[in-house]
């Protein structure tokens, strides 16, 4: 049982990957990556299968998980992901990197200009 609890959350964890297109380390990476993209209840409700997950590695505190509540929030979190349009925050991101670059060309170019500027004057 609680084998099948550790694999859903597995799965969920590659799924948030998948539609969210967030990078990180583990469960609770991802859910702080995809801030701005999942709603505020949700995320609070996934923050639980996050401590679920960390609370199944040890069996004496596997023993007092409600089951029944983490295959809801599993579900809720399913439900939700599936729901949000295959590439959606794949275009978000692309955006913000062409963005990011644009900015940091624009700094390079102030820079140089600042620096021009500087030994103009000197």
């Amino acid at each position: 049982m609680h084998r099948d609890l550790a694999n859903r959350i597995d799965a969920l964890e590659a799924l948030m990957a998948e539609r969210l297109h967030v990078r990180g380390g583990g469960f609770r990476a991802k859910l702080e990556a995809g801030r701005g993209r999942l709603p505020r209840k949700l995320r609070r409700q996934a923050q639980e299968l996050a401590d679920a997950r960390a609370m199944l590695a040890m069996p004496s505190m596997a023993a007092k998980l409600d089951a029944r509540r983490i295959e809801e929030v599993c579900a809720l979190l399913e439900r939700h992901l599936r729901t949000i349009p295959e590439g959606k925050y794949a275009r978000r991101d692309w955006s913000a990197t062409l963005g990011l670059a644009a900015l940091r060309v624009l700094i390079l170019f102030a820079a140089i200009g600042a620096f021009l500027a500087w030994t103009k004057i000197i």
